[in-house]
């Protein structure tokens, strides 16, 4: 009979616990991550972190923020948020644009950041079209807070106590590429993208080289004007949108429908596959999004929240919540009629 059934219990959830962290630890360092980069619910309102094409696509300059803080319910949630500003020169008919991202996931620290450049140059096809090819470069860095981990060591004397374990943090710093194309109209805009091009090296190991899958992402949709026949009076905008995304082995189809008048927008989203099927043979279903935005030509602020509908659970994963803030102005005086340019995508 074991005279102290507290002290071997307490050791053999600590065993326990060692081996589930050294899994995780050598899965992190030594086998391949397939990682996922961070999607927005409203990507149309920082149109640039989907597609470069996008940079300069309005008249006026526009600086954005999004913060997501993804499945809130779960400890070490995946939260992230970027910062974009783009603009358009007319005199060189060319869209520029910047954007800035960080992104954190687990209680570990594992953090990526990113900067990017954009350019886009804009082919005016007459009748209100518009064909605009862009690049993208840009530096990333991936990188883990080892002391923000909690060692074996710990876990038999206390998690408050220091670990006499020696790892410091590790980084990985990398250039990256990316390139794209959109096609917009009055009404329709239709665009596809390619980002890390070059599949940079993210291993937090030096031993270990862990390419960066090529993401895709196909994107479009139309907008329509709701007229009363009667009255021949418009009480607002349809929108209609779509993004489909493949990175790997993971790709996903969002489908959206806006209701789109000033100064309120309200958004339905279905993330998923409609035609696809999980592994175990269930329809791919993600989630569902409800997206509420107001604002004036100025400013805007939108908010989404996507209720899990996958095996996970909501109560599980707690939803996603996001928030967008946006502002525009106007750069360039202008002294002389111009051609419209037409931007038939939502805010928010």
């Amino acid at each position: 009979m074991n005279p102290f059934p507290m002290t071997y219990n307490l050791k053999t959830i600590a065993m326990k616990r060692i081996l589930i962290i050294g899994a995780l630890l050598g899965g992190l360092f030594a086998v391949e991550s397939q990682a996922q980069d961070l999607r927005f619910t409203q990507y149309n309102a920082i149109p640039t972190s989907v597609n470069p094409a996008f940079a300069g696509s309005l008249d006026r300059a526009r600086l954005v923020s999004v913060y997501r803080n993804q499945w809130a319910s779960m400890p070490g949630s995946y939260v992230g948020w970027h910062v974009a500003h783009d603009w358009f020169n007319r005199e060189l008919n060319s869209g520029f644009g910047i954007l800035f991202s960080q992104e954190e996931a687990g209680a570990g620290g594992l953090n990526t950041t990113r900067f990017a450049m954009q350019y886009a140059y804009e082919v005016p096809l007459g009748n209100g079209w518009r064909l605009r090819p862009a690049l993208q470069a840009g530096i990333g860095n991936r990188s883990i807070n080892m002391h923000q981990l909690t060692f074996g060591d710990q876990l038999i004397r206390g998690p408050q106590v220091s670990s006499i374990e020696d790892r410091p943090s590790v980084t990985q710093n990398y250039f990256d590429f990316g390139t794209g194309v959109l096609l917009l109209g009055k009404k329709t805009w239709l665009g596809c993208s390619f980002d890390h091009l070059n599949t940079p090296n993210e291993s937090l190991n030096p031993t270990y080289i862990d390419p960066m899958d090529v993401r895709v992402s196909v994107h479009g949709g139309f907008r329509m004007a709701l007229v009363d026949p009667v009255h021949n009076k418009n009480f607002g905008d349809m929108v209609v949108a779509f993004n489909y995304m493949a990175q790997d082995q993971f790709n996903q189809m969002d489908l959206g429908i806006y209701y789109d008048t000033q100064p309120l927008s309200i958004g339905l989203w279905y993330q998923g596959l409609p035609f696809g099927h999980t592994i175990e043979g269930g329809t791919d279903v993600d989630a569902v999004s409800i997206i509420l935005g107001y604002g004036t030509d100025n400013w805007k602020i939108g908010y989404s929240y996507d209720m899990t509908l996958s095996s996970l659970g909501l109560a599980t994963t707690g939803g996603s919540h996001e928030i967008v803030l946006s502002a525009t102005w106007q750069t360039i005086r202008r002294n002389k009629p111009q051609l419209p340019r037409y931007m038939p995508c939502p805010i928010f």
